[in-house]
């Protein structure tokens, strides 16, 4: 049975942190059926918002407008929020976590569906209550345009913890499809797979998911990605049901999508390397496992995030 705005509270609050791409599609769609309160880092972006709403746009050129999001650089505008959905970059989590202390109510659901597998950690570590801290993955492939404007794939799929019952309500009541899972952290653990194998992969080749398919070298490259991965994911305790390389395949196939590494590095922005393949490497560390490949792949990275002009990188 399919839910609908009618079955959902109206009445609750929802605050998103994060203004970029996987932040503002979830607002926008809950904004639909809940009240939503966008927290970013920047007054411009947040005055935009309030002026004008969320904007999407298809890869084929139709668009929609959500006019009814409020934001704000205020965390204290997420007091009343009954539930907060995390969606910055890895590296900001640390600070989000502090300033949520003295800005959330007691029993508000505190929900990451941010990369890699470190977020989650973190938040229960400064939060009191760090049982109210749940984990999600989110499979949307979108990039923001502009502040107010996101271009959205066709996929819409959030998995998230079961015991988020009002925030996986009132997902189901948008254009979301949504999983209620028992097991988040193999979730989040089965979208590692893609990230590990395929970000930075397309960030050093310049190449989209398609091109990669093509490409024996590419190919060839992350098989060795994820055999370390299979290695420390399992040490972790932590098995896979499928295989890997077949998982990877059919999400690059007919897809001329750039992952968020991509996008971040061809923007000049700090990448989320040290929360994915430098999280592997880490691992593999603890658990006497070598990782050459994605080392190699976090030192390539690097390099590149410290090019003076990333504005060389070749484009499409």
């Amino acid at each position: 049975m399919g839910y609908t705005e009618a079955m959902v509270d109206q009445q609750i609050k929802i605050g998103i942190i994060g203004g970029g791409a996987v932040g503002l599609t979830y607002a926008a769609l809950l904004s639909e059926v809940v009240a939503v309160h966008v927290l970013t880092h920047r007054h411009e972006q947040a005055e935009h918002l309030n002026a004008r709403g969320i904007r999407f746009e298809s890869r084929e050129g139709d668009s929609k407008q959500y006019p009814n999001v409020s934001a704000s650089t205020d965390y204290s505008n997420l007091k009343g929020c009954d539930a907060i959905i995390v969606a910055v970059k890895s590296y900001d989590t640390e600070e989000v976590a502090k300033n949520l202390v003295n800005n959330i109510r007691d029993d508000a659901v505190v929900l990451t569906l941010q990369n890699g597998i470190e977020a989650f950690d973190i938040l229960r570590s400064h939060l009191s209550n760090p049982t109210r801290v749940m984990a999600g993955v989110t499979y949307v492939g979108a990039s923001r345009k502009d502040d107010i404007t996101v271009v959205n794939g066709k996929s819409f799929l959030a998995i998230v913890d079961s015991r988020a019952t009002q925030l996986v309500e009132a997902m189901r009541a948008t254009s979301l499809e949504v999983e209620a899972s028992e097991n988040a952290k193999q979730a989040v653990w089965d979208k590692l797979v893609l990230n590990v194998a395929q970000n930075a992969l397309s960030a050093v080749t310049n190449l989209n998911f398609g091109e990669m398919l093509e490409s024996k070298d590419c190919l060839e490259t992350a098989a060795h990605l994820l055999a370390e991965f299979k290695q420390v994911a399992e040490a972790e305790g932590l098995h896979f049901e499928y295989d890997l390389m077949d998982k990877l395949k059919d999400n690059w196939r007919g897809s001329t999508f750039y992952p968020s590494m991509w996008q971040d590095l061809h923007h000049g922005r700090r990448t989320e390397i040290d929360a994915i393949n430098g999280a592997i490497s880490k691992l593999g560390k603890k658990h006497g496992i070598k990782t050459p490949y994605n080392d190699e792949m976090v030192a390539k990275i690097k390099v590149l995030e410290k090019a003076e002009e990333h504005s060389d990188l070749p484009t499409h």
